[in-house]
């Protein structure tokens, strides 16, 4: 029979002594300065006793040498081993949590919590295999799908790797500091003194017009005015800011070399089904419920709302936004940090304004282009950095000479990667080389994770104060709802409290109001549950049209399970333009990758994968939010028609 046998006596490894019996027998499991290696062997004529009298006889030493360990609680382990690394390497060992502590955490994410936690504080050494997920499964008495679902998300972060055929093994995230639980550093004290000041001074000015700044005082012209702002708003009312499309504000289109695409947009045809469209579907949101807070707002005793808003925003509104963020993101912030803005797009000309010109800008290629047509308008140098598997090469960042870098490292667009902890801890290292280097995280589509919880943000594990946390509700609510908004750290906040304060806050009062209402009675979040569902079902549905047309013996797709899209690689001798026409002749809006390849004047590099995918096939963007589901079947049907190959 196959048998787990210990070495015997124990060795010294600095880690833990784990004993076990073979076939599920009863386990023994002490956390201690001892450790001992697994040995599996096949052994024809040793029988059930002579294997118990070992064990008993390991039992046995074990007690004599650890004494009272044995008699500790569950949680008493756990507690006592923070300060005891295991340094073996190459042995198993069983991982004990007591999981009554799990308080409201489903289990998955409790175990998850834990062994990120016993990893990043370097209890669980880099190097270490974990127990196989049956293993874990049986000592904790838990279901093999929740260990699972907790290793799945561990690898997706990057703290564990999977070898085939040989398990899972702790990744080196030696340099990962747990962000500290107390406040955001000692600027964050002044800084709210002076947002409290501007908030009473703006409201001892009720009906007054904001008096102009000095011109000397702005560090460089404003392009993104408040007449352009409403006009560019106006004229892409039906795309969401987070569509991913090339825009620029109307008075720079002449200046501009993307002018072309910009007039085209505004003058498109109409489609069967737009692949470009990247929006959240109006029939799922609850009209009712924000009609009722919208009323609300209208019939407030008093005239709170009828007065100027704070130029970070209405209280009530950053207060839900700062407690959302503690509850889905794990974001330690407090509502004075947060500035409320009509759309991404104009916080980020903001940002721009604040820096001043003479920053430079890194954006990942391929990413998203209006961000580079905003930074080309302000008079910004920008650099496109390439990426990998992992995310933004930082090699590459480096030798940029840029300060300031634009990610979404929860899901890159449009590859969807997820940047593991291990390049995460790398772009931290970058940022604190340089006192004026930041980090700004755009949190796209974060919120649409079909499988696992939510990855955690940059914001959350960033101790440097290095992180500007950017993010939107016009992809998750509806896209008229022009309001985002923008995280900034202590030194930021004074920074911009100095310079940018004299801005009137661009939004209404009224849909600020009903917008903290509707997070704060739960609405929002539900929303999002909602809608998380039926775009895990029309994902589904477009994956099986596509495996049952003809596209799927000349494709392959590309997904990560996350946001509202994905990649479908199509073997073809057409040319891109090519395949843009075709589509449009079938009434097809094509999104290709090679259309979020950014260039800032120089060679256009990418990295050594994507030149590869682009080699004889065609990379589409297949965003199936923009997609009916009446419409499904048609749709892969046409687009299957572009390609003569599939016949």
């Amino acid at each position: 029979m196959v048998v787990s046998r210990l070495k015997w006596p124990p060795t010294w490894a600095g880690g833990r002594l784990s004993c076990w019996h073979a076939r599920g027998r009863r386990t023994l499991v002490c956390r201690a300065r001892y450790s001992v290696e697994k040995v599996w062997f096949y052994q024809k004529n040793q029988t059930r006793d002579t294997f118990t009298n070992q064990m008993n006889q390991l039992h046995r030493h074990a007690r004599r040498r650890l004494g009272a360990v044995l008699r500790r609680s569950p949680r008493d382990l756990r507690l006592s081993r923070k300060d005891v690394p295991m340094s073996d390497n190459r042995s198993v060992f069983l991982l004990t949590y007591d999981l009554r502590a799990r308080g409201t955490s489903s289990l998955y994410e409790f175990l998850y919590q834990s062994i990120r936690e016993d990893i990043a504080r370097g209890v669980i050494a880099c190097g270490t295999k974990l127990p196989s997920k049956r293993v874990l499964a049986r000592h904790l008495n838990i279901g093999v799908a929740t260990v699972t679902a907790a290793y799945d998300q561990l690898i997706t972060e990057g703290f564990i790797r999977s070898e085939q055929r040989r398990g899972y093994f702790v990744e080196d995230v030696s340099n990962y500091r747990l962000k500290p639980v107390t406040g955001r550093g000692s600027g964050l004290a002044g800084a709210q003194r002076k947002v409290k000041s501007l908030a009473s001074v703006s409201d001892s000015n009720v009906g007054k017009r904001n008096s102009a700044p000095d011109q000397a005082a702005l560090p460089v012209a404003d392009p993104l005015t408040a007449a352009g702002a409403t006009a560019s708003d106006s004229r892409h009312a039906s795309i969401a800011d987070e569509d991913r499309p090339l825009a620029c504000s109307p008075s720079s289109v002449s200046a501009t070399p993307h002018a072309a695409d910009v007039i085209s947009q505004a003058h498109d045809p109409e489609f069967f089904v737009d692949l470009k469209a990247n929006r959240t579907s109006v029939s799922l949101f609850p009209t009712s419920v924000w009609g009722r807070y919208m009323r609300e707002a209208l019939s407030l005793p008093t005239d709170s709302l009828l007065r100027s808003v704070p130029f970070n925003g209405l209280p009530e509104l950053r207060r839900a936004i700062a407690s959302y963020l503690h509850r889905t993101r794990g974001m330690d912030v407090s509502p004075d940090c947060i500035i409320v803005g009509a759309g991404s797009e104009y916080l980020y000309g903001r940002l721009l304004q604040m820096l001043g010109p003479t920053t430079t800008f890194a954006m990942e290629n391929p990413g998203y282009k209006k961000f580079a047509s905003i930074s080309r308008a302000f008079g910004n140098p920008w650099r496109p950095v390439p990426i990998d598997e992992s995310g933004l090469l930082i090699d590459e960042l480096e030798e940029s000479g840029a300060d300031v870098v634009h990610v979404s490292p929860a899901n890159h667009f449009p590859t969807g990667i997820v940047m593991p902890i291990k390049r995460r801890l790398e772009l931290f290292e970058w940022a604190n080389r340089a006192r004026k280097r930041y980090i700004i995280e755009d949190d796209y589509d974060s919120e649409f994770r079909y499988n696992g919880r939510l990855i955690m943000p940059l914001f959350a594990d960033d101790a440097s104060d290095k992180v500007i946390y950017l993010n939107a509700f016009s992809k998750t609510m509806v896209p008229s709802l022009r309001i985002s908004y923008m995280v900034l750290p202590p030194k930021l906040l004074a920074r911009y409290v100095d310079t940018m304060s004299f801005y009137s806050c661009t939004v209404s009062s009224f849909e600020q109001y009903a917008l903290a209402r509707f997070i704060d009675e739960g609405h929002f979040e539900r929303h999002i549950n909602r809608t998380r569902n039926f775009f895990r079902h029309q994902r589904a549905t477009v994956l099986r049209a596509i495996a049952e047309s003809p596209l799927a013996a000349i494709s392959h797709v590309e997904e990560r399970n996350a946001g509202t899209h994905f990649l479908l690689y199509v073997r073809t001798k057409l040319s891109l333009d090519e395949i843009r026409s075709r589509g449009a002749e079938l009434g097809l809006n094509i999104s290709l990758f090679n259309d979020y390849l950014l260039s800032d004047g120089g060679p256009n590099r990418t990295t050594k994968r994507f030149e590869e995918y682009s080699h004889g096939e065609a990379a589409i963007v297949v965003n199936y939010a923009g997609i009916e589901p009446d419409r499904v079947d048609e749709t892969i049907r046409r687009l299957a028609q572009v390609f003569p190959e599939y016949a």
